[in-house]
């Protein structure tokens, strides 16, 4: 998801990655008999970036590990958005916003277990260390006193979503219809036609959609529109009526658009639509 996500100069990471680790890694699970539970989905863990240095910084800043810097990772597919380490520029903390709800929103929404590490919900920093294992301080400790309010609603109104509605089921989809037509998840492009071929592995694509006819807790018709790219896309909605629940392009994530033809869809963007 990092390489989904994050903008590393060029998409490596295809439609075709994002859609099999969204749906409970079935390439690992599925054939082995074993259950959605069994998939832990994270961004992040104890071990490495946390979730707001992810989008801050581009290296790891590890020297007072006092190991010149040369322990932790050095692959964390981290963007800092035009600025390395805090900064007052606007549009920089925007972009950074932005990617955080994203990551988040794929987290909670994706098929299986999902796991935060402790304070990304709410923006906490380990000012560019990756293995902080032997700071016992401030660098590693989480302080509630400097929480980011927005992210912290932001995350509370994602989790909220999750119990309500269960994007995504607990069993596995297979794409078929049911003996009333009705298909339990189906991709789609952003024209409206159904994903296939070569364009699940075209790196360059990115946007999509997940057309869930089965939720886990809600029988309405519920669509996730999913936008990686640096530009606005519109995006085709199938036929019928639809509302916005959740827009991550928002810093609360709130969004009282209801419509129906297409959506606009912002760049580093996922929202949630649920047919009326």
């Amino acid at each position: 998801m990092r390489g989904f996500w994050i903008p590393q100069g060029r998409h490596t990471h295809t439609r075709g990655d994002f859609a099999l680790r969204l749906c409970g890694s079935a390439d690992i699970y599925q054939h082995r008999q074993r259950s959605l539970l069994e998939s832990v989905n994270y961004v992040v863990s104890h071990d490495g970036f946390t979730l707001r240095d992810l989008v801050s910084y581009n290296h790891r800043h590890n020297h007072a590990n006092g190991e010149n810097n040369r322990d932790g990772t050095a692959n964390n597919l981290s963007n800092n958005c035009g600025s390395e380490g805090p900064t007052l520029d606007l549009a920089v903390n925007t972009m950074r916003a932005r990617l955080q709800r994203a990551l988040l929103a794929t987290t909670l929404f994706a098929q299986g277990t999902p796991m935060l590490c402790a304070g990304d919900e709410f923006g906490h920093s380990q000012n560019g260390n990756n293995n902080p294992y032997c700071q016992d301080n401030a660098t590693t400790w989480i302080d509630w006193t400097h929480i980011d309010q927005s992210l912290f609603d932001f995350t509370s109104r994602v989790i909220s979503l999750r119990h309500q509605l269960q994007p995504l089921s607990s069993d596995w989809y297979n794409g078929l219809p049911d003996s009333d037509g009705k298909v339990d998840l189906t991709w789609v492009r952003s024209q409206g036609e159904v994903m296939e071929g070569v364009a699940w592995h075209d790196p360059g694509g990115g946007t999509l959609g997940c057309l869930v006819g089965r939720a886990g807790r809600t029988d309405r018709a519920l669509l996730l529109l999913i936008n990686p790219q640096a530009i606005d896309r519109q995006f085709n909605l199938p036929h019928g009526r639809w509302q916005a629940l959740l827009d991550t392009s928002l810093s609360d994530g709130k969004s009282d658009w209801q419509g129906s033809a297409f959506f606009q869809l912002a760049a580093h963007t996922l929202v949630l639509l649920s047919a009326i």
